[in-house]
């Protein structure tokens, strides 16, 4: 089996065109991401995964990208649009993951303190103890925030 899982435009459950490469040890999606869409990418990313043989990092990565993803759609959407142009990233790298997702807002991740009864403010805490490594970026198209995992 190779990671070659997808390489071609994929729709989404929701109607949203995907663009997919995949090469061995490396991922790549574009889409303008809507909140249907979230579910359908995070699966794709744990498919590969699956191809990699790095099963046991399921739940972790499937999290991560659940989250990055969903932050994405939250923070960087434009007012009154139903989609976000991401990109995401998903690499084997010597011992470990890396994750990736892009977007067009030039604002970068901050941690709130999340109270007993909030809806959120737990995601980048919660990524930081999951994760080896957290971070984010600034770029010529906006952002990106990335995470790092050791694989076994």
């Amino acid at each position: 089996m190779t990671a070659d899982l997808l390489n071609a435009p994929q729709a989404m459950a929701d109607g949203t065109g995907a663009a997919t490469h995949s090469r061995p040890g490396v991922l790549e999606i574009e889409l303008q991401l809507t909140a249907a869409s979230v579910t359908p990418v995070r699966e794709i990313v744990v498919a590969h995964l699956a191809l990699w043989g790095l099963i046991a990092c399921e739940w972790q990565v499937g999290l991560a990208a659940s989250e990055l993803l969903t932050n994405a759609f939250k923070h960087a959407r434009p007012a009154n649009h139903p989609a976000v142009q991401v990109r995401v990233v998903l690499s084997r790298t010597p011992g470990g993951l890396f994750l990736a997702v892009s977007d067009p807002d030039r604002r970068h991740p901050t941690s709130i303190e999340a109270g007993d009864d909030d809806e959120g403010g737990r995601g980048i805490p919660l990524l930081r103890q999951i994760a080896e490594g957290f971070g984010f970026s600034s770029n010529d198209r906006g952002k990106d925030v990335w995470i790092t995992f050791a694989t076994p």
